[in-house]
């Protein structure tokens, strides 16, 4: 068969790695042919064949190296019908699409029309698609803001200040959570908790009498701003860690920083966790192919590799929770 590797939507740490493994399993059955910029790869007709050796010396970087974008190739029938025309040109018997819910939802629709079989792989830093536990590049951000934050906080001890670090998520405050809970901060934000901004003045304005400098840490999803939205309809996010540490400094008269390492977090080499992962998911999506198992996306649940349907999991997001809310209630609730 002629198996196409797409990767769409933001970066992650693990995705060079997923696509070598599938790559280097495939390869000696079939041919492999790499998608690139996401989907819009076929509405460009930007696809090669590659083999394990094309890709070996960029397996262990971040990013990705056949790129992405944010495409959405069901965005209105006339975009649909050339997408269509495009796969029965190149002759594409499967997609393995690489992503999170925008690429899943185009991976569902391209089985449903039957334009060619699909096999997902759930990857993204904010650790929201539904039906896993873990999607790829989610370890790896959080040791990077964890890195940050550690960072930060020797400078607010220093300057007796206190310091706002601003970091990704959307719908989900996985990241933010984890660094939280990791670094023992003052008080963490997250969009699943909304919270009004006196109560974390008051927290910080106790904290520091105690030991002269406070730590929050915010997910950059409680607060939208508006502006121009992509093909998914997602407005572009941050800038809310500086807004919160002015409130802090004008209610509280304390200096306040903001740091937002932003994108910073999600462009490092992946973590031990990530690599295992990738190799993981790549290893489970090969055997789907190998078992004609198509609509699926691979999962981690409980530590196994496990296949569900992708239409199971589209239209929702994997929020914070649970045990997870319980937890975040011991330090941070009322």
């Amino acid at each position: 068969m002629k198996v196409g590797i797409l990767t769409g939507g933001g970066d992650a740490p693990g995705l060079n790695i997923a696509v070598y493994t599938l790559t280097k399993l495939l390869e000696g059955k079939h041919e492999v042919y790499a998608i690139f910029h996401g989907w819009r790869g076929i509405l460009d007709k930007e696809v090669r064949r590659v083999t394990s050796r094309d890709l070996i010396d960029f397996a262990f970087e971040g990013g990705t190296f056949i790129r992405t974008s944010r495409t959405n190739p069901f965005k209105d029938e006339t975009r649909a019908e050339v997408f269509a025309r495009n796969l029965r040109e190149l002759g594409l018997d499967v997609i393995v699409a690489i992503g999170g819910d925008d690429t899943l939802s185009a991976a569902a629709q391209t089985q449903a029309r039957g334009l060619a079989n699909v096999v997902g792989i759930p990857k993204t830093i904010d650790n929201d698609v539904y039906g896993t536990d873990y999607t790829i590049g989610f370890d790896t951000a959080v040791n990077e803001a964890i890195k940050v934050t550690e960072s930060f906080k020797t400078t607010l001890i220093s300057h007796e200040r206190v310091g706002v670090v601003e970091v990704m998520g959307r719908e989900a405050g996985w990241i933010a959570l984890f660094t939280g809970l990791a670094t023992m901060a003052d008080f963490v934000l997250i969009p699943e908790k909304p919270v009004n901004w006196d109560i974390v003045a008051n927290r910080v304005k106790e904290v520091y009498k105690d030991r002269r400098w406070a730590l929050v840490v915010v997910s950059e999803g409680i607060k939208e701003y508006g502006g121009p939205k992509d093909e998914f309809g997602h407005s572009r996010l941050g800038g809310v860690g500086n807004e919160l540490a002015q409130y802090i400094e004008k209610v509280t008269g304390l200096e306040t920083r903001a740091v937002i390492p932003g994108h910073i977090i999600r462009g490092a080499p992946p973590t031990a966790f990530d690599r295992v992962l990738a190799v993981r998911f790549a290893t489970e999506a090969f055997n789907a192919i190998e078992d004609d198992d198509f609509g699926k996306m691979v999962a981690y649940r409980g530590g196994d590799i496990v296949r569900v349907p992708i239409t199971e999991v589209l239209g929702k997001n994997r929020l914070v929770s649970g045990y997870w809310i319980k937890l975040y209630e011991t330090y941070w609730g009322p």
